[in-house]
């Protein structure tokens, strides 16, 4: 069954071809959304890489954003070079979360039967530092869709983050694999960021009003002890 689109869906603009289509830049905003593309370098250094978007269609599970890192030439046939893999080099998608909103969901796409290296898995780490070295990043999880439903005919699968301290994390990191810093031809997962949603974070002042009313029913509640002890 395919799953319902995510709210912010990062696909929407792109033809339905398998090819899809360079962005031509590191960086764009969707839906009060920065979404950022690097490649791994060497050592600690990640730099900026291109952006591609592809949106094969309703049933093909290809939608999203992925990191075309090998130069448009060879992204423009399609499959893990224009999507964000670890099948050639190390590729990874930041998100930051648009101001006044905690992450709800992510949505990942472009899912097949399982990588060469074994089955499809990917890892989003969070953080509060923008800095893309997943060597510095303490926080993540590791997912592989043979647990999640992930597969060949699924258009995408919702990647529920949890626990709450990824919802209020500044920045989203996704990477392919189970160990991100690994990269080579044994190994072959392979995705597309789809989208995410996102809810609003609750102003002081609703946080304030909270508490004024738990105390105005506590006070109430030991006026009546009160009154029914006299």
């Amino acid at each position: 069954p395919a799953f319902a689109a995510p709210v912010i869906d990062f696909s929407s603009g792109s033809t339905t071809t398998s090819a899809g289509a360079d962005l031509g830049v590191s960086n764009t905003t969707i839906g009060g959304v920065v979404i950022n593309a690097y490649v791994y370098s060497g050592g600690t250094s990640f730099t900026s890489s291109d952006l591609w978007r592809r949106n094969d269609g309703a049933g093909s599970g290809e939608h999203g954003l992925g990191v075309c890192s090998e130069g448009s030439t060879s992204c423009m046939t399609g499959g893990d070079v224009n999507e964000l893999s670890n099948q050639k080099n190390i590729e990874i998608i930041r998100l930051t979360a648009p101001s006044g909103k905690d992450w709800s969901n992510i949505w990942v796409s472009s899912l097949d039967t399982g990588g060469t290296g074994g089955n499809e898995t990917g890892t989003v780490f969070w953080s509060n530092s923008s800095n893309p070295n997943l060597s510095t990043l303490a926080t993540f999880t590791t997912f592989s869709h043979t647990s999640t439903g992930f597969g060949s005919s699924v258009e995408g699968s919702i990647f529920s983050l949890l626990p709450a301290a990824a919802a209020s994390a500044d920045f989203l990191f996704f990477a392919a694999g189970s160990t991100p810093l690994a990269y080579g031809s044994t190994l072959n997962n392979d995705y597309l960021v789809w989208g995410v949603n996102v809810t609003a974070v609750p102003e002081p002042e609703i946080y304030a009003m909270m508490g004024i009313g738990l105390a105005l029913m506590g006070f109430v509640a030991r006026r009546r002890r009160q009154q029914g002890l006299t």
